[in-house]
């Protein structure tokens, strides 16, 4: 892209400040823009609904790129693009990817998932309960059809534990109807192997891994937020069998020209099983950018600008270890004390950090939290050096709440 630049970023510019701080270091203009739900039953009108909002909100004359990185936003993404007659991915394909029912139902996809079952959101725990006896075998996840950051997602130990379970996720697919318009609820059978992600981009068909995630403490419930990425660039040789995956789904999906953010975990014979394929970067843009940056010394937000205009061929420049640190909320409460937690940070040689909430403000804790309260991001040349730090922030980097605020 030339060096000064216009872009429409659909989303809130609070969520967006790590794009906004790489916006403003290459001189371009960010336009921000919050659309509109869309109605399952009103297709034909989408694109009117979804453009003409936006040219209510921003003036989209003069723009050179448009871009999310909003789960949720994906489709009217693309409904902008194709009326600024910018390059674009099948809407068909952002629909199964948003929603883990129509996915996990996909040809591509079906044989590469565990068991599930969808449970009716109507259903109290003994009906939904008796529906996952008879078709799955205990433990069990229990997780909304199109969450996000882990938000509901909840583990069931044994059949005695699934009504709380049922309850924690209805709650949180209460709330995502209410923002995305729907929610349905899924029960699959529990994989009992390390937890990764991969971060990509598909450019005219071919499939580019750049990093891997392994996502730590190991993930093994009741609740499944992760604290810590500790991401390296990806092997091609080692991770074959993520790369034989990979080429079987994104392509028999119809995802192409776009950034990808794929998660996995083995079960407890050794296989490899695909849990969801986004069509976006991770973690509000900030995760692939900053990991990819400290790992290979590549610009994950230039390589996003590039799609669809040229095709990608990045060639890292160097191999590191990057962690991420997502501060864990221990429990539901105000905020306090958040400048010791960025200190913390510091003393230990962070590369980045990112404080999305201030003192006094209210904060959920798992399994019903959508967003984090610290982010921070650390280089080091060994795994075993990654490893060591994360048990440090662990200890020392915690986020304390108080049940009333204090004035």
């Amino acid at each position: 892209m030339a060096p000064s630049v216009n872009v429409l970023l659909l989303g809130r510019e609070e969520d967006c400040r790590d794009y906004l701080d790489y916006a403003h270091g290459h001189g371009f203009t960010v336009r921000f823009f919050d659309p509109p739900q869309l109605a399952a039953d009103d297709r034909e009108n989408w694109r009117s609904t979804v453009v003409d909002a936006a040219r209510d909100a921003v003036d989209l004359e003069g723009l050179d790129d448009a871009i999310s990185f909003h789960d949720s936003y994906q489709i009217q993404l693309e409904l902008i693009r194709g009326e600024l007659g910018m390059p674009t991915r099948d809407i068909d394909t952002l629909l199964c990817l948003a929603d883990k029912t129509r996915f996990k139902a996909h040809p591509a996809v079906r044989d590469h998932i565990t068991r599930h079952i969808e449970l009716d959101p109507s259903a109290k725990a003994p009906a939904a309960l008796a529906a996952v006896t008879d078709a799955l075998t205990f433990p069990v996840v229990v997780k909304p059809s199109n969450g996000f950051y882990s938000a509901g997602v909840v583990k069931a130990e044994t059949p005695a534990d699934f009504p709380k379970a049922f309850l924690q996720t209805k709650r949180v697919c209460t709330v995502l109807r209410e923002g995305a318009g729907q929610s349905r609820m899924l029960a699959e059978e529990y994989l009992d192997g390390n937890e990764y992600a991969i971060d990509g981009f598909v450019s005219d068909g071919r499939i580019i891994p750049l990093q891997i995630h392994r996502k730590l403490p190991p993930l093994v419930g009741p609740l499944f937020h992760e604290v810590a990425y500790l991401t390296e660039p990806f092997d091609a040789e080692q991770g074959r069998d993520f790369t034989a995956l990979l080429e079987s789904v994104i392509p028999g999906v119809g995802l192409d020209n776009s950034p990808f953010h794929a998660e996995f975990r083995f079960d407890g014979q050794g296989g490899l099983r695909v849990l969801e394929l986004a069509p976006r970067l991770c973690g509000g843009g900030t995760t692939t950018y900053q990991q990819l940056r400290i790992c290979t010394g590549l610009d994950a937000y230039g390589l996003l600008h590039q799609l669809g205009r040229e095709p990608l061929a990045p060639e890292p420049t160097h191999h590191k270890v990057a962690l991420e640190y997502d501060a864990p909320i221990e429990r539901s409460g105000f905020l306090k004390n958040t400048a010791r937690a960025v200190d913390v940070c510091h003393k230990n040689d962070v590369t980045t950090v990112h404080l999305h909430r201030a003192d006094g403000q209210f904060v959920l804790a798992p399994p019903l939290n959508f967003e984090t309260v610290l982010t921070a991001y650390f280089a080091r040349d060994t795994r075993e050096e990654a490893e060591a730090l994360l048990d440090v922030l662990m200890t020392d980097c915690t986020i304390d709440t108080e049940t009333e605020k204090t004035s």
